[in-house]
């Protein structure tokens, strides 16, 4: 199974990853639609992301009361929304502030894009990455053995991931829009 992990430290708060998920998910660039949030505190130079760390035994499933959250194939919870009755039960529930809502009452949590997440697409700086689960879990151990302080993983060794360049990133975004036929910010 492959999981999205983040390496905090790599993370320049650039919000491409905010505006490729709402552009999927949406069509639309809008940063309050987007399935993970950056949250950067400038006089530190810290940036981090919050998003659905698709738990093991989730609490947002758990508590739904139309059972209108269930994992898919790729190991993300996904949202029924002919079920979902926007009660809000689950962004209450989930201890990590990783589900919003729409303007509709939709509730918004990532969906690994069914297998293929954007975000770690489109980042500039490989500070998400997409990857198996045990690969994930021996870098989480290397980054606790460096004393690396943010990240499910230490950003220390990322030379398996070729770091992308800015423009590469903004060249992959024009491309999303060039195949949606229009952009509307």
């Amino acid at each position: 199974m492959f999981v999205l992990a983040v390496i905090y430290e790599n993370c320049t708060g650039c919000h491409l990853c905010e505006l490729a998920c709402s552009f999927k998910h949406h069509g639309v660039f809008d940063l309050s639609l987007s399935r993970i949030t950056i949250l950067t505190k400038p006089e530190v130079q810290t940036s981090v992301q919050v998003y659905c760390l698709q738990c093991q035994d989730a609490a947002c499933e758990r508590v739904c009361p139309v059972d209108a959250i269930s994992r898919d194939k790729n190991g993300a919870y996904i949202i029924n929304y002919d079920r979902c009755i926007g009660c809000r039960e689950c962004a209450y529930a989930c201890p990590f502030g990783a589900i919003s809502f729409e303007v509709e009452a939709r509730p918004i949590k990532c969906d690994l894009c069914e297998g293929e997440p954007e975000c770690a697409a489109v980042c500039p700086h490989d500070a998400i990455v997409y990857m198996e689960e045990k690969k994930a879990a021996r870098e989480l151990k290397k980054a606790k053995a460096a004393g690396v302080a943010y990240g499910l993983y230490g950003g220390k060794e990322t030379s398996e991931h070729p770091r992308k360049k800015a423009e590469e990133a903004v060249e992959y975004l024009l491309e999303l829009v060039e195949k949606s036929g229009e952009l509307d910010i």
